[in-house]
């Protein structure tokens, strides 16, 4: 998790946009007046946003969306009503197909699906707004992107467990979930209201169940907070481990530097035997944006985030070598847009949960 030293240029950021916490409001807010101009991905007014997925492939309910990094034309996208996926081929192009797949064991595994985030190893994860009935059993879950095996018929052995790869169970009403590297990953824990940090470590293959080597480490001191039914999408930025989280109930943009913070203690383990499930405390955090208006999905490009509001469906891009500038808004027709995404050209997709639509911008 620890990285080594950011380039200058990113740590005199960082220590700008930090504040304690009785530094009063920081952040940017977003003008009013604010228009899409400048923007590539927004376009001109010639712009059309083009339908390309709905309720006749199987969305229903879509929360997240993600090109598969190694197979580029590959949309995986997450549907919280039907705790699946449908994964579209060759997307946005001639000949389009999809496939609803659905896991056997989608009904704890996969239950009311918020988020999504491909790792390493043709995996991903997912994160649950669950309580798994109410006794607060669920966390993120560790997936195999292998089409020969995910959502498959169970393998020998695996008993009613599905093909799942792995699951960790300390956060219920998990919201967003963000890949850091190997199968280690960063979850907004809804129930909890604040940041964890996952690493489920080898996994145990497809509808196994150790857990014994799980490592969870719960940030206390970054609070979130969850507002039902609204994806709140995390992105890290790898070439600094600044994590930025759309923390839905406040209306901002946190941003957390993943180098910081020191173990204060051991937690109780009630839930499951893990290697470790620790307090971490003294991160580095501040706001990146405020006043928005129910941010939901995040998309980085570089210097850029891209930020889709479920309240207003609009979607703002925010300069970050510019202690978050915003460069420009676009509104969207969406009714509840949620995840949004870059595809492989450079186009924005996002979905919205209310219609059951995959939408790209065409600029």
């Amino acid at each position: 998790m620890k990285r080594a030293a950011t380039l200058l240029s990113i740590v005199v950021f960082v220590v700008g946009c930090s504040r304690g916490k009785d530094d009063g409001p920081d952040g940017v807010t977003v003008p009013g007046s604010l228009g899409p101009e400048g923007v590539a991905e927004f376009g001109g007014d010639g712009r059309t946003f083009n339908v390309l997925g709905t309720s006749a492939q199987g969305l229903n309910g879509p929360r997240d969306l993600a090109f598969h990094p190694d197979r580029p034309t590959e949309l995986w996208t997450v549907n919280r009503e039907t705790d699946a996926t449908v994964i579209y081929f060759n997307a946005g192009e001639v000949g389009q197909t999809s496939e609803d797949r659905r896991d056997v064991a989608r009904g704890h595994f996969m239950d009311r699906v918020s988020s999504m985030a491909f790792g390493a190893a043709n995996t991903f994860a997912t994160c649950q707004e669950s309580t798994n009935g109410g006794n607060d059993f669920m966390g993120p879950v560790l997936w195999p992107a292998d089409l020969a095996i995910y959502a498959q018929p169970p393998q020998p052995g695996s008993g009613e467990l599905g093909t799942h790869l792995d699951m960790l169970h300390q956060s219920p009403d998990c919201m967003g979930i963000a890949w850091d590297e190997a199968n280690r990953y960063w979850v907004f824990d809804g129930q909890n209201a604040n940041l964890v940090f996952y690493d489920f470590g080898t996994d145990h293959g497809p509808g196994h169940d150790d857990h014994s080597d799980g490592i969870v480490r719960r940030f206390t001191e970054v609070e979130l907070t969850r507002i039902p039914s609204v994806t709140s999408d995390m992105v890290l930025d790898h070439a600094t481990g600044i994590l930025y989280i759309a923390d839905s109930g406040t209306d901002r943009i946190l941003w957390v530097d993943t180098n910081t913070g020191e173990e204060k203690g051991n937690l109780s383990q009630s839930f499951e035997p893990l290697d470790e499930y620790t307090e971490w405390t003294g991160v580095e955090q501040g706001v990146l944006a405020r006043e928005l208006s129910v941010p939901s999905g995040l998309a980085l490009d570089g210097n850029r985030l891209f930020l889709s509001e479920n309240g207003s469906s609009a979607i703002t891009v925010f300069d970050l070598a510019d202690g978050g500038k915003p460069l420009g808004r676009l509104e969207t027709p969406a009714l509840a847009i949620a995840g949004l995404t870059l595809g492989p050209d450079g186009t924005l997709w996002y979905v919205d949960s209310s219609s059951d639509e995959l939408v790209r911008i065409d600029p």
